[in-house]
């Protein structure tokens, strides 16, 4: 129903129709054609670190204004008053104030007045205004990062003790996928979902409060994500780079109404996951796919941003769906390399993170705020503190760990080497092992069980033997991800986690060896060191008190026994000990000559200790020796069922300490199996568990999750699509592993 003014205003009494009568005047004797909006945040210029605040338009005569008065206001204190002399020329007066404003964590007024006489009319008002910086976000639904898992304080990505600064965080409209934003300024939100106004995410709340508070700087977000797209949804239309009904076209489109596609300071990215073969994907993108579909979205980002400082890459984990760790691992590599290939590409690590089990179909994918997201946000902060606003004195830590080279530091007969140094980039940092690092890193090339992992400053030892099948030297070492807890995981100081890599290609031994090297073989038991045979280990005599204490049991006595010490960076002797401390043999070489224990037969299960001593005091407070626990015979009658399961198992993956308790309740049958496979699993709490199949080769043949219940769990799993053969079956449920050898029968 069509209604006239006249009708309408008969409707209207007292005060509201005089504010209408105020509101109509105004509009028609002053038209505004620019002035601030409530909360708006301008651009600043670095160099005087104040934004430019235009306000323009025109008076008409019939107002009898003689001049208009703009009064400025900071913290609602009045602070500076201009008045304008008004020339009408053919019934209008042009105006036009160019005011400063200093970026700072305080906010501005802005109240423009007509003056007639002695009277004073209110024409427009803008209140919370602030100058400060830009940045973009952009990627799928780790970068809308809305709130996930339960509402409380500690999930709040807006509550004052996650975001004290949020009152300085703006965003212009939202990330609406059909651009029906409100073209109005809002105070940022890090909890709703990318279709809401002034939506932030919640590590894009953390990292912009963060900033604001300490560079006193209000920040300004973009967040143009989309959940669940690949990275092709987000390239831009060159034939219209503002296409509305492209992802590029909106983002920039919104940027632009704001005034700030010359002043965007860096882009955020975090996207991936629907790029991996899985279930958000029926696609893989080889690595060299994903970074040429980056690169391309790079070059348009540098065209129609010119403003960019840096550009910052999380890399995904494995999770949300995604088939496999080498489909993961694809792009994971692709994320790292173009760290390397680009100076002002950046990548920061998400391993150190516990993941939210949001089940359906993507199982682990998303984060909290304490344990994900708002870590995200911190490591941002520190990266864009350095390399955007240059500020001094941060740790060389900031970054993530990023591998530097691999090589062989151990070759023995026929050039077959039997450990590796993978070197890291940063050798100020210190780093940890969170968890056994065994199963993180894969040799590649082969079978190539990994016996042992130590950390020594910035360099990570790996000691490894070959499994059946296997004659020569690994080809390359990756470092592969799993979701979840973070562990098991290699962390720097800052708490950051290692980057992912594939096949990282190794070197030949340049010289003698002579590391550094931290003792992680210290007595942590009555025992000392469980050592496993066919293992290499590295150790450090580092004081004439230290002495190293490890023990084995015999269970294959007929085999013998060989110790071998090398490598000695003084003067050190070994002895065995059985089980009732009587002396079994030894090897006391004089000066820096390799020590060996033989024996041709071993007492059935018993418990061996193998003491490592300076002679006279000798030590060596940094370079380590190198111990190796062997069979003396290659073949030999197995005496147990245990060690003969245990020995395949080694093929593949050395247990975890939690793996290891549950042996005696695993139980997988029939083995062999033709087609259903039974497996009983004690869970130490209800989860998902996954289940894979590894060939002799060591690759993944088929994998299953299954959700568990705490303890006895009764699992099944169809195998009868397999090749007959010999496998192997490794379960894994957070930091629970174990691996039994398996055999498909036909």
């Amino acid at each position: 129903m069509k209604i006239s003014y006249p009708a309408l205003l008969r409707h209207w009494r007292g005060p509201t129709l005089a504010l209408f009568f105020a509101v109509f005047t105004l509009q028609t004797i002053a038209q505004i054609s620019q002035y601030p909006q409530n909360k708006q945040l301008y651009p600043r210029n670095p160099k005087n670190n104040k934004a430019e605040i235009p306000i323009a338009g025109s008076i008409d005569a019939a107002s009898g204004y003689n001049f208009l008065l703009l009064k400025i206001y900071r913290n609602d204190r009045l602070i500076n008053q201009r008045s304008v002399l008004l020339k009408y020329r053919n019934g209008k007066a042009e105006f036009k104030f160019r005011e400063d404003i200093k970026a700072e964590l305080a906010e501005y007024r802005f109240d423009l007045y007509g003056v007639k006489g002695l009277a004073q009319t209110l024409l427009q008002s803008a209140d919370q205004v602030v100058a400060g910086d830009a940045f973009i976000i952009q990627g799928q639904s780790n970068a809308v990062a809305n709130l996930r898992g339960n509402f409380t304080p500690e999930n709040d990505a807006n509550a004052p003790g996650n975001a004290p600064n949020r009152n300085f965080v703006r965003v212009y409209g939202g990330g609406s996928s059909s651009y029906s934003f409100t073209k109005e300024w809002f105070i940022g939100d890090g909890n709703v979902w990318f279709e809401n106004n002034g939506n932030t995410g919640q590590w894009g709340m953390r990292m912009a409060s963060n900033l604001a508070g300490d560079l006193k700087i209000p920040i300004a977000l973009f967040n143009g994500a989309d959940p669940g797209q690949p990275i092709n949804f987000f390239q831009r239309n060159d034939a219209n780079p503002d296409d509305l009904s492209s992802n590029y076209g909106r983002l920039l489109s919104r940027v632009k109404e704001a005034g700030f596609e010359k002043k965007i300071r860096a882009i955020l990215w975090h996207q991936g996951e629907s790029d991996a073969l899985g279930t958000l994907s029926g696609t893989q993108l080889t690595t060299e796919q994903y970074k040429q579909a980056f690169l391309s979205l790079y070059d348009d980002w540098k065209k129609d941003f010119p403003g960019l400082e840096g550009i910052y890459l999380f890399q995904i984990r494995f999770g949300c769906g995604i088939a496999s760790v080498d489909g993961a691992l694809q792009i994971q590599e692709a994320q790292r390399q173009l760290d390397d290939q680009k100076k002002d590409i950046t990548v920061m690590s998400t391993g150190a993170t516990q993941q939210l089990f949001d089940g359906g179909i993507i199982n682990y994918c998303h984060y909290n705020f304490p344990n994900g997201y708002g870590l995200f946000g911190d490591w941002m902060t520190n990266l864009l503190k350095k390399e955007i606003y240059n500020v001094k004195n941060l740790p060389s830590s900031i970054y993530a760990p990023s591998p530097k080279q691999a090589s062989f530091t151990a070759v023995g007969d026929e050039n077959l080497a039997s450990q590796i140094t993978l070197s890291l980039d940063d050798d100020k940092a210190s780093y940890s092992a969170l968890g056994d690092l065994s199963s993180s890193f894969r040799l590649e090339g082969g079978v190539f069980p990994i016996t042992g992992v130590s950390i020594t400053k910035n360099n990570i030892i790996i000691d490894f033997i070959r499994g059946p099948g296997t004659n020569g030297n690994p080809t390359g070492l990756s470092f592969i991800g799993h979701d979840n807890q973070a562990a098991p995981l290699l962390v720097n100081d800052q708490g950051i986690g290692l980057l992912y890599f594939s096949n990282l290609a190794i070197k030949p031994a340049e010289g003698p060896i002579s590391q550094d090297c931290s003792d992680p073989y210290e007595r942590i038991s009555l025992f000392g060191t469980e050592l496993k045979m066919n293992s290499t280990i590295r150790a450090l005599i580092s004081n004439p008190l230290d002495t190293d204490r490890f023990y084995f049991n015999a269970k294959n006595p007929n085999k013998g026994l060989k110790i071998e010490l090398t490598n000695l960076p003084a003067d050190f002797d070994i002895y065995l000990y059985d089980s009732r401390s009587k002396l079994v043999s030894s090897s006391t070489n004089n000066g820096q000559n390799n020590e060996l224990i033989e024996l041709d037969n071993l007492k059935k299960k018993e418990r061996y200790t193998i003491y490592v001593v300076g002679k006279k005091g000798a030590f060596h407070a940094k370079n380590c020796y190198s111990l190796k626990l062997s069979y003396k015979k290659e073949n030999g009658d197995v005496d147990d069922e245990d060690d003969n399961e245990a020995s395949s198992s080694a093929a593949i993956s050395s247990e975890m300490e939690s793996g290891t308790q549950l042996m005696p309740l695993f139980k997988i049958y029939p083995n062999p199996v033709q087609d259903r496979l039974l497996i009983n699993w004690p869970a130490q709490k209800a989860g998902t568990a996954e289940i894979r199949i590894i060939d002799l080769n060591g690759r993944q043949v088929k994998g299953q999750r299954m959700a568990v219940q705490n303890g006895a769990n009764q699992l099944q799993m169809q195998v009868g699509g397999l090749t007959p053969g010999v496998y192997f079956l490794q379960i894994q449920q957070g930091n629970q592993m174990v691996t039994r050898k398996l055999t498909i029968a036909k």
